[in-house]
């Protein structure tokens, strides 16, 4: 009995971020580098940005679109600003490689704090994939762009 219940508390045991694979970060490391990083002027960092876009309103759903559709536009990041096209993920990665990314990102790739922030699932991505109606580097564009407006102006 003793065994059954250890077996159930480590069923239920939270993920931590030692647990997430790089690999499915691997096409994002192309251009952002394997330690998220970036190139300035080329491509931004992301490192220690997730976590904070995670955890605003809308924010979740702006990292997924950005990963599987890819991001258009002029982007300003911390202080640099950003023009060209990010390509997309879809037919490369698929949905339970997406969360992996960005579960890679959200919280290896963090030397913050990322707590209270759920982990990616596959299903959420599908569900922000299903009801994206756009699906374009511009739709994650527009989505940025109203949500900094959303926010005051203050973006991770």
């Amino acid at each position: 009995m003793r065994f059954l219940v250890v077996l159930v508390v480590l069923s239920v045991a939270p993920v931590t971020a030692a647990e997430y694979d790089a690999q499915s970060f691997a096409s994002c490391a192309a251009c952002h580098l394997p330690d998220g990083v970036g190139v300035p002027g080329a491509f931004p960092p992301v490192r220690n940005r997730a976590a904070g876009i995670a955890a605003l309103d809308g924010g979740r759903g702006y990292l997924i679109t950005v990963v599987t559709y890819g991001l258009m536009g002029t982007i300003q990041v911390e202080g640099m600003q950003y023009f060209g096209v990010m390509a997309g993920n879809v037919g490369v990665l698929t949905d339970e490689d997406i969360a992996e990314a960005l579960n890679y990102l959200v919280f290896d790739l963090n030397d913050g704090d990322a707590e209270g922030i759920e982990p990616f699932t596959a299903e959420e991505v599908a569900v922000v994939e299903e009801t994206t109606i756009i699906r374009s580097p511009a739709a994650a564009g527009q989505m940025r762009t109203d949500l900094v407006a959303t926010h005051g102006g203050e973006w991770p």
